[in-house]
């Protein structure tokens, strides 16, 4: 028996047990919490179709949720995942040389295309890029000057300003950065198509994403806006979809990045947009 100077106290025992006890206590508790979602910034057109249901694919796959927390477009997207604001930034066009510059990582997961959207009466049925210019810089005031009906064209968009991949992307693909014409500003796609509907001398520009649900959609300059030619580019406001992050993924990102171009996820894809791999 050690001498009694080296025993250990009651007092020494109880606080080495309730010790034992917190620490155990605090594993449990740490293998219980839950893995941190994926914090998603960037595009609407990608966070408001396809982003919830490959988040729940994923889970199902034993992955982490993605939660799409900043809806702030594309440019704002970028510059929080560049900052370390956010995990994952979603793209409705490719990065910009400036972005590039930075070195994030980035992949493209699908094709998605701008379509210039009227109300059914209006018998326009296709306009060239350089009509889509006209009528958007407000240059074309009339229908009747690109083969339509009498009435003056009302043109509708969602803000020019707040950073949206759609919108900068035409203004790329078609403004060639001649200034928008006046027109009726609204706050969502959803509801400019609503809008577009209801007013027969309306038009705008939206993903094909959002349908034509009540709309007509026109050929660019002779294409008509299928699978097929959006995936060659034959369209000409054919685009990118793309995800990107700070660095080279690991973890969960990665394990995202993979799902999402895994066969079950690009099926997923395909119920929206046109897949990078397969056919939709």
């Amino acid at each position: 028996m050690p001498p009694s100077s080296l025993r250990p106290t009651r007092s020494y025992l109880r606080r080495s047990t309730v010790l034992a006890a917190l620490l155990f206590l605090a594993s449990c508790g740490e293998a219980a919490r839950p893995t941190a979602a994926l914090a998603y910034a960037g595009s609407g057109t990608i966070s408001d179709t396809v982003l919830p249901e490959l988040s729940r694919g994923f889970v199902a796959s034993g992955g982490v949720p993605v939660d799409a927390r900043f809806y702030v477009g594309s440019s704002a997207g970028m510059r929080m995942v560049l900052e370390g604001k956010a995990d994952l930034a979603g793209l409705a066009r490719a990065p910009k040389s400036t972005e590039k510059a930075r070195n994030p990582y980035y992949v493209i997961f699908a094709y998605d295309a701008l379509a210039v959207l009227v109300h059914p009466d209006n018998p326009v049925r296709g306009l060239t890029r350089a009509q889509v210019k006209a009528v958007f810089t407000g240059e074309v005031k009339n229908w009747r000057e690109v083969g339509g009906h009498d009435g003056p064209v009302e043109r509708v968009t969602v803000d020019l300003t707040g950073g949206s991949g759609t919108v900068d992307f035409f203004r790329e693909s078609v403004m060639e950065g001649a200034g928008f014409g006046p027109g009726r500003v609204v706050a969502h796609p959803a509801d400019v198509l609503r809008y577009v509907a209801g007013h027969r001398d309306a038009v705008t520009f939206l993903s094909l994403s959002q349908g034509t649900e009540g709309v007509r959609r026109l050929a660019v300059d002779g294409v008509e806006a299928t699978p097929a030619t959006v995936r060659t580019a034959d369209y000409p406001l054919s685009r990118p979809l793309v995800l990107a992050t700070r660095g080279v993924p690991e973890g969960a990102l990665q394990s995202f990045l993979d799902y999402v171009m895994s066969p079950p996820g690009q099926a997923l894809v395909a119920r929206t947009f046109v897949p990078v791999r397969g056919e939709r």
